[in-house]
């Protein structure tokens, strides 16, 4: 991909980024947004900056995803794959169904530094590891809310149900890391009736890039097993800080709540609008997990509505710090290449 055709991409999801923010402006209403920053005062900025780590956490993962044992990879700098991650995250945010966003503005900014190989499967694997996380956290918060939280019988059993079904999501991503998924996802959608006419050509046109990439996600289970543990771990632990956003706000209208009951709204939360994620922007949605949430562990049903709206104004401010990021270019250098290489080049043509 050319610079040109990048540049041209980039600017079409700032347009659409842009416009996404604006839209979730004039929905949320400016009055009622700062009317809810001033009643959580100076807590805010902690809300706000709580974020800067977690996205740190984030970029960590991919870039370990990103930086394999191939010296001749083209380096790009932790703040330069920052800028990228977090613009594909507010786009991701204000597009809907989410990935339609995000996830394709990172493949082609890392496509002009990678290949597009490289960066196909490494946004792939980053959004694999990101999904499996996210169950493994649902799982966690479900045996948390089992041993630390009094619940009726019938509340036990879907527990139990939620819990067995995130195995069995585990299971079916386990394999996909060990073999690769990209060739057996298109073999499936080339049976769909309405899509296989476009779908075949494809996959014929394709066939080595997408083996290429089903190699390169199988190679970080298979052969790379430490950087695997680490980018899974590392985004467990993004999802745990996600847990003190609830906590600080809550805090800021001096509601008295513990970690684990943070967890388990926060978990519940999220549970809900990845449910619903075809709703734009997650409209609707996240109000509705933050309300059964608190009415869930007998808290007011007003402090699910009030966490969502001070969850909304943060998300925006992220998203327009992402879309702006989009017009920064980042630092990249071209990794030296090891001496013993060098010595045998120069063996060969004399």
């Amino acid at each position: 991909m050319g610079r040109n055709t990048t540049i041209i991409y980039r600017n079409i999801f700032f347009g659409l980024g842009f416009v996404a923010l604006v839209v979730m402006v004039w929905c949320i209403g400016w009055d009622e947004i700062v009317a809810n920053v001033v009643k959580t005062g100076w807590w805010f900025f902690a809300i706000i900056g709580i974020w800067l780590p977690i996205y740190m956490i984030n970029t960590a993962a991919l870039n370990t995803i990103i930086r394999d044992d191939n010296p001749y990879n083209r380096r790009v700098s932790f703040w330069h794959i920052f800028k990228i991650n977090v613009s594909g995250f507010a786009l991701k945010a204000a597009t809907p169904l989410g990935f339609i966003g995000g996830d394709p503005y990172k493949v082609i900014e890392l496509t002009s530094l990678y290949g597009v190989e490289k960066a196909t499967s490494s946004v792939l694997l980053y959004t694999m590891s990101h999904i499996t996380a996210q169950c493994i956290f649902w799982a966690l918060s479900i045996v948390v809310a089992a041993l630390f939280l009094p619940m009726a019988l019938n509340a036990s059993i879907i527990l139990l149900i939620t819990f067995l079904v995130f195995l069995i999501l585990l299971l079916l991503l386990w394999r996909g890391y060990r073999k690769g998924l990209t060739v057996k996802f298109f073999r499936i959608m080339s049976q769909v009736p309405f899509l296989k006419r476009w779908i075949v050509p494809f996959c014929v046109k394709y066939n080595t890039n997408l083996l290429q990439i089903d190699q390169q996600i199988s190679h970080l289970y298979n052969r790379r097993r430490r950087a695997f543990l680490t980018t899974i771990s590392l985004e467990l632990l993004a999802r745990i800080c996600n847990c003190l956003e609830v906590y600080i706000i809550l805090k800021s209208v001096n509601v008295d709540v513990n970690i684990i009951q943070s967890i388990v709204i926060y978990s519940f939360m999220s549970l809900f609008t990845n449910i619903l994620f075809f709703s734009p922007m997650q409209i609707g949605t996240r109000e509705g997990g933050f309300l059964l949430a608190f009415k869930a562990l007998s808290l007011a049903g007003w402090l699910g509505v009030y966490v969502s709206l001070i969850t909304r104004v943060r998300e925006l401010i992220w998203i327009g710090i992402g879309v702006l990021l989009m017009k920064f270019k980042g630092k990249t250098y071209q990794a030296p290449i090891p001496q013993e290489v060098i010595i045998i080049n120069q063996e060969q043509e004399f």
